[in-house]
């Protein structure tokens, strides 16, 4: 399967359906109708991503459709929705699609209820399931991923990530 590198924050926010719009200066080939998402090994410098795994696949993410022109900033609008969600697994990343052997690949559709929910700010326990087979163990490989410095402050708060977050705010 063709598969495609994004930085988290964003990948979460796809895989979510809270960003249902990607920004690319390419357009995809007509063919690719979907793809891998692989949360890129660096998180975003510019939006905090630092507390979902990096360099995993998260999920076979759809194309709805792209723009016909590009906008003033140069990009085409790629419409994204995920249409399941992936047991994660590492994946190195590239530049523009690349190719993710489909062995590798197992969707999981036994969490799409329950990432709707939680997506969706449900009940606590509809979106159980999702948290705590998918979500917290991403959190977790993240937390081990940080850079010395903040897995201190991570530490230091007992695992609480605002001052994480304001630590790499301030730099």
């Amino acid at each position: 399967m063709k598969a495609l590198s994004i930085k988290n924050p964003y990948a979460e926010q796809i895989l979510l359906g809270n960003k249902t719009i990607e920004y690319r200066s390419w357009t995809p080939p007509q063919q690719i109708k979907q793809f891998l998402l692989v949360s890129s090994g660096t998180p975003s410098d510019t939006e905090f991503g630092l507390y979902f795994a990096h360099g995993y696949a998260l999920a076979i993410v759809n194309i709805d459709r792209v723009s016909a022109k590009q906008n003033s900033d140069g990009n085409y609008q790629w419409h994204v929705s995920t249409a399941v969600p992936v047991e994660p697994f590492q994946v190195k990343g590239k530049l523009h699609f690349y190719d993710v052997d489909d062995d590798l690949i197992k969707p999981r559709t036994d969490l799409l209820e329950s990432m709707t929910a939680f997506a969706a700010g449900e009940e606590a326990t509809a979106g159980d399931l999702f948290v705590d087979e998918y979500y917290k163990p991403l959190v977790e490989i993240a937390a081990k991923q940080l850079p010395k410095k903040y897995s201190k402050i991570l530490n230091d708060n007992h695992g609480d990530w605002s001052p994480v977050i304001d630590a790499w705010m301030d730099d």
